[in-house]
């Protein structure tokens, strides 16, 4: 069996030794790839210093999540993986973790995406957004004391994915025409079900995620509700392939809008319709390639 981890670095020194340590002291062998999104501090020298047993990739320019991590995939498909597992640069393991979440693919048919129980930094509670993606039987049995061993959800966040070669290989990457970084994770998961993969939780084990103190209750909220940003949550919308659109009607909808706004002198008003047409087209193609699947936008 072979398992490759693979985590996106920028700028992290302050997480580096617990994350990787925690893979190299995994119960289950991993190899460990990093793609170094051009970080500005001393990551890269870091890492090949003290981490040797890591393959290193170097970009020139920060990619993002999404295609940073696609690189890594298609790194671990071409080197006969079996199970691919995303780590966040600001999140480790225990020791345990990895062979768990392996055995989810045994005990349940059709899984996709494996995912442990995310836990804070301080390991003293649950991560504040695995608490919003957590179904509400899971937050009923927990304080029941009934935990079941996996409950599947619609989303997990991807700071801990443990994801098979097979599903990937049907899914694809992540999708970099709509997403770099936010909301490319919850497509994810809704493009996995639609390939008829379950998403699990494995509440045997566990995983931190140092974010809570990074992050004010503020900036958490517009984290959960993607801010002001439109067109992420547009492109979340209808880009979920579970759900039937007519593009075209949509398209046709906002034509009929820049005529309006033509009619009432509101240049405004144009140039907002035609960035909504443009951001529909782009969904359009979005879904199409994605529907289809077979290693999509990783060039396999």
């Amino acid at each position: 069996m072979k398992i490759f981890a693979i985590v996106v670095t920028y700028n992290g020194m302050r997480w580096y030794d617990r994350c990787f340590g925690s893979l190299r002291n995994s119960d289950m062998p991993v190899e460990t790839i990093v793609i170094d999104n051009a970080s500005t501090d001393e990551t890269v020298s870091y890492i090949k210093e003290n981490f040797p047993e890591v393959c290193l990739i170097e970009s020139k320019e920060n990619l993002g999540f999404a295609k940073a991590n696609n690189i890594g995939m298609r790194y671990a498909l071409d080197h006969d993986a079996d199970y691919v597992f995303l780590l966040n640069q600001d999140a480790w393991v225990e020791k345990d973790t990895l062979s768990k979440l392996v055995q989810t693919f045994y005990d349940n048919e059709n899984v996709g995406i494996a995912s442990p129980i995310h836990l804070n930094g301080g390991h003293s509670g649950l991560d504040w957004g695995f608490v919003n993606y957590v179904s509400g039987e899971f937050i009923s049995d927990s304080y029941m004391q009934k935990l079941k061993k996996y409950y599947q959800v619609k989303f997990v966040n991807a700071a801990a994915w443990l994801i098979s070669a097979e599903c990937i290989r049907k899914v694809g990457g992540f999708d970099t025409l709509l997403f770099v970084h936010y909301g490319e994770d919850d497509n994810y998961c809704q493009r996995v079900m639609y390939h008829g993969y379950k998403v699990l939780i494995n509440t045997q084990c566990s995983a931190c995620h140092d974010r809570e103190f990074r992050m004010s209750f503020e900036e958490q909220y517009r984290h959960n509700n993607f801010g002001e940003d439109f067109s992420r949550k547009l492109k979340l919308k209808y880009g979920n392939i579970n759900l039937k659109m007519d593009m075209d009607l949509l398209i046709c909808e906002q034509k009929k809008s820049i005529f309006k706004s033509i009619v009432r002198f509101s240049f405004r008003g144009v140039k907002e319709h035609y960035d909504m047409i443009a951001i529909l087209k782009k969904i359009e193609e979005s879904r199409r390639k994605n529907i289809f699947g077979m290693c999509v936008w990783l060039n396999c």
